[in-house]
């Protein structure tokens, strides 16, 4: 009985030598405890557990849509490429008469947005259209600036996702330059227009869908409230565009377009344009800035307003963006 308690007694002192060597060893493994100095004055309070910043999501620009809000998207749709006195950036030429306009529409304030393409803007607009010809003088080549015509306006609208829009619009216009041409002797000394006018278009199908086609129908009617030459009321004009996708709606497309206006200008022929060629649908799910290229006709009065008294015929390339 005595060995056993004393081999029992043995056998606890062993394990408990082992547990504590064992212990020892994994302390020594372990970094020294660091120490900080304690501001006796200072409040103790407990650091925050680190935390790690989330990691920023990456967004391609090749995934976003090409303009920036619901206001943009009204200002570049309510606009018509072929209009004479419409806001717009195109360069027109048949090599010998070189026409290029700049302008844009501006959306300055935006209400009751619900995505980016539904909402109400209000917002202003211009631009100018110079026309230059080329012609020979004595063996030497010339330029001559035919005609200089520049344009304001303000606006409010609204744009659906169904696909409607609307704007309210004041507008003026005015053409005075001619230079150093040698086919016009005689230029009206001014050609201006004050007008209002409601623009209404809308688009199939629903802006909301992404579609590799779409049709665009635009129309105004307006009242000049002057005009030089005198008035011929009313303003109107009309216009649709069509565009089919080659390869997805991102993709470039076949358009095609046809515009009329009517002045509203005593002895001013309406004026008729026509467009075939390549570009990007001006839709929200396509990431590139509208553009297109191709050949335009135009018929009637003189495209250059300042020369409304010459009729036209004129074919000629068309370049034509977003800006």
């Amino acid at each position: 009985m005595k060995s056993i308690c004393f081999f029992a007694l043995f056998l606890g002192f062993v394990l408990c030598f082992t547990v504590n060597a064992s212990a020892a060893d994994e302390a020594e493994d372990l970094p020294p405890p660091a120490v900080t100095s304690i501001d006796p004055d200072q409040d103790i309070v407990p650091a925050a557990a680190p935390t790690t910043p989330a990691p920023k999501k990456s967004r391609s620009r090749e995934d976003e849509p090409w303009y920036r809000n619901a206001g943009e998207y009204l200002s570049s749709r309510s606009t018509r490429a072929l209009a004479p006195t419409d806001v717009n950036t195109k360069i027109i030429t048949d090599a010998k008469r070189f026409d290029v306009s700049l302008g844009k529409r501006i959306p300055l304030l935006r209400w009751a947005e619900e995505d980016l393409h539904t909402g109400w803007a209000f917002g202003i607009d211009g631009g100018m259209l110079a026309s230059l010809a080329r012609y020979t003088n004595d063996g030497r080549l010339t330029f001559a600036t035919n005609t200089f015509d520049g344009f304001f306006g303000a606006w409010i609208g609204f744009t659906s996702g169904s696909g409607w829009l609307a704007l309210l619009r004041a507008a003026h216009l005015s053409a005075h330059l001619v230079d150093n041409s040698p086919l016009i002797l005689n230029p009206n000394t001014a050609y201006s227009q004050f007008w209002n006018e409601i623009v209404v278009g809308k688009t199939w199908p629903e802006i909301r869908v992404p579609s590799e086609w779409e049709l665009h129908l635009q129309g105004s009617v307006g009242f000049n409230n002057t005009a030089t030459p005198r008035t011929d009321q009313p303003r109107a004009s009309a216009g649709l565009d069509f565009g089919h996708a080659l390869s997805g709606p991102d993709s470039l497309a076949i358009i095609a377009s046809a515009d009329a206006l009517r002045a509203g200008v005593l002895a001013q022929r309406d004026t008729y344009g026509l467009f075939l060629g390549i570009g990007y649908l001006n839709r929200p799910q396509t990431t590139h800035r509208p553009f297109r290229m191709g050949v335009a006709h135009f018929t009637g009065s003189d495209y250059r307003n300042q020369l409304f008294l010459n009729r036209q015929n004129w074919t000629t390339f068309e370049v034509a963006t977003e800006f």
